[in-house]
């Protein structure tokens, strides 16, 4: 196992260096600059602003300047919000985006995870096509469209629930529901599959017929079998999930990760959608390589693999 886990963080951040590199070269591409915006500033004051951002070097050298930063831990001065660094509003951002997404991603795998046992081991084709339905139609509706109905319903109908921010506990409810609705999906589907296919398998009926009791052939043995397929999934949901849903933030004005770097892209701050960037990749890899741990110890056929 470390070795294994050794290769995927070298192989993680040398695809990492790839994605800042072709993030930086794709944003100087981009038509428009970051200051375009703004109003039209004297030849003089403009060529200063250039030279404080280092716009004023040739494309190579401003790529070198930065990745020297990123080097030294650096992300740079904010382009758009020039008395802050994109340092302090990506650790604010990535706070706010990450007590949001665990709420999220826990109630999602458990109630998908749930869900989906229950599907899987019943015999009933009314509960099992209705639980089914339920989770194809979470899978295929976009999280916007989920949101807004959360909102029209329980903050413009019924008065419930705030729409917006997260001024208090009752604020957390509405985006935490949406932001689930991944999770549970992926979870739903994928646990009611294998469990179907597990409770078929062999050796399950070989338990059952030594006389062990359904619920713990269930947990024992079916359950623990059918999490493989769903845990080699969790790392890229909970990365996304977790550095922030972009129309989710958006939709309920939520200071996050994901709210930040649309209108960074917007204001062309090209500092601020590098750091969000990198802050994506270094989930990216941290939550696949859990992922791999965990997925060792569910399946010994992986320690084996590492081994040779």
């Amino acid at each position: 196992m470390p070795s294994l886990i050794l290769r995927r963080l070298l192989t993680g951040f040398v695809t990492l260096f790839v994605v800042i590199s072709l993030t930086f070269l794709l944003l100087r591409l981009m038509p428009g600059g970051p200051f375009d915006q703004d109003r039209k500033l004297p030849p003089a004051i403009q060529a200063n602003i250039e030279a404080r951002y280092h716009l004023n070097k040739p494309l190579w050298q401003q790529y070198g300047i930065y990745i020297g930063g990123i080097l030294r831990g650096d992300l740079g001065p904010s382009f758009k919000y020039k008395s802050r660094s994109v340092r302090d509003i990506v650790g604010e951002a990535t706070l706010t985006s990450t007590k949001l997404g665990l709420m999220a991603l826990t109630l999602g795998v458990l109630l998908g995870t749930t869900l989906g046992t229950l599907a899987g081991l019943s015999t009933s084709r009314f509960w099992d096509g209705l639980l089914t339905l339920t989770g194809v139609a979470s899978i295929s509706t976009p999280l916007f469209i989920f949101g807004g109905f959360l909102v029209l319903l329980f903050s413009l109908s019924l008065g419930w629930l705030p729409a917006a921010t997260l001024e208090s506990p009752k604020h957390y409810l509405l985006p935490v529901l949406t932001l689930s609705l991944t999770p549970f999906s992926y979870a739903f589907l994928l646990v009611r599959t294998t469990v179907r296919e597990v409770r078929s398998q062999q050796y399950v009926l070989i338990k059952r017929s030594q006389g062990l009791a359904e619920s713990t052939i269930a947990l024992r043995h079916i359950l623990r079998n059918s999490l493989i397929p769903l845990v080699s999934i969790l790392g890229p949901i909970a990365a996304a999930i977790i550095t922030g849903s972009f129309a989710v933030e958006y939709i309920f004005a939520i200071p996050g990760l994901g709210k930040h770097f649309v209108t960074a892209v917007s204001n062309r701050d090209y500092t601020l959608v590098m750091g969000i960037t990198i802050i994506y990749g270094l989930a990216l890899i941290l939550f696949n390589t859990l992922t791999d741990i965990v997925y060792g110890l569910l399946d010994p056929r992986l320690r084996e693999e590492a081994k040779r």
